[in-house]
């Protein structure tokens, strides 16, 4: 794909929302080599919010307007699900790059529009599975390929998070909008690494279980799912938004021929004569807030890398989200 052959990227923001407002343009600002020029979103009073307290004059309730305004050469979409498929075209068809949040689509039909406009159209797009730069993650890939803990052939996540914490934007209960309920916000993100972890291998079998602990849903709070994967990997993940416990819980496990590894808290182990060695290295961002925060800030920095030819290979690519939202559409169809 092209390569921005400039000092400085300009980007632009499509969707102000709450996460965009905490999270991606407080980074965004910071960044080395981007000039973020232009916000997008059709609540007039967000970008009005985001250009006084970031300072960004160019603000706009309409993408294609944007475009016409101004010249951009990557744009972050962060608006609900439904709309990425459509933003995304349109920002490839006017010459920029994409950054998309997770997930990249409602389905692998949309996803695979997406990729089909990126190479028409030569661009590149990234998705935000933020959880691959987590410097614990990253810490275990590590021990992985250097074959440590030997093959993988168990993964188990839980994400659950509490029904008396949890808040979210009404469109995720909404399924023409989010294409799918807690799986598609939270196990995509534990599928995906894990995926990404072993290896990318190929899925054979999928079995799912969901259930709608609140009333009134139109997609699913709770799921369980199994998946099988070529060379005998099993995967299992549960997750739910509205679990009945005091604080949300998140954890994983690997499980290795030779050892095993663990996030939240990260933990490594192998097995030695019939013992084991904690093998375990300290890490500086020792707090979850902090390394939940750094991995948001090393993804758009990797992406911003790549575009300016500072990296040579794009991490997350769209070419991933095509294969992941495969293996979603398959979770939702084995029940």
């Amino acid at each position: 794909m092209t390569k921005r052959n400039k000092n400085t990227i300009k980007a632009g923001v499509v969707g102000c929302g709450g996460i965009a407002q905490v999270i991606h343009i407080p980074i965004l600002m910071k960044l080395p080599n981007l000039e973020l020029s232009a916000i997008c979103d059709t609540d007039t009073h967000k970008t009005a919010f985001v250009s006084n307290r970031f300072g960004v004059k160019a603000i706009f309730s309409d993408i294609e307007e944007m475009f016409r305004r101004v010249k951009l050469d990557v744009v972050f979409i962060l608006t609900p699900n439904n709309m990425h498929l459509p933003m995304s075209l349109i920002a490839m068809r006017n010459g920029a790059d994409v950054f998309i949040e997770r997930p990249c689509a409602r389905s692998a039909a949309e996803a695979k529009q997406i990729q089909k406009a990126a190479r028409d159209f030569g661009r590149n797009v990234m998705v935000g599975m933020h959880s691959r730069f987590r410097s614990d993650i990253r810490t275990i890939k590590g021990f992985i390929d250097n074959k440590t803990i030997g093959e993988i052939f168990f993964v188990k996540g839980e994400w659950l998070q509490s029904a008396f914490h949890t808040i979210k934007q009404k469109w995720w209960f909404k399924k023409r909008v989010s294409g799918g309920g807690v799986f598609l916000d939270l196990g995509i993100q534990m599928l995906d690494t894990s995926w990404w972890l072993a290896g990318k291998p190929s899925l054979t079998s999928a079995k799912t279980y969901l259930r709608k602990i609140q009333t009134g849903l139109e997609v699913e709070d709770f799921c369980v799912t199994h998946l099988e994967f070529e060379g005998d990997l099993q995967m299992s993940f549960t997750t739910s938004w509205h679990f009945p416990i005091e604080k949300d819980h998140f954890k994983a496990d690997i499980f290795g021929l030779n050892g095993t590894a663990s996030v939240n808290p990260l933990s490594i182990a192998k097995a030695i004569n019939r013992k084991t060695l904690d093998v375990t290295p300290k890490l500086y961002e020792n707090r979850t807030r902090n390394i939940f925060r750094m991995a948001y800030q090393n993804e758009m920095s990797h992406f911003v890398n790549y575009l300016m030819g500072l990296e040579t290979v794009l991490e997350s690519g769209i070419d991933d989200a095509v294969e992941i939202m495969q293996i979603v559409d398959r979770i939702y169809e084995s029940i």
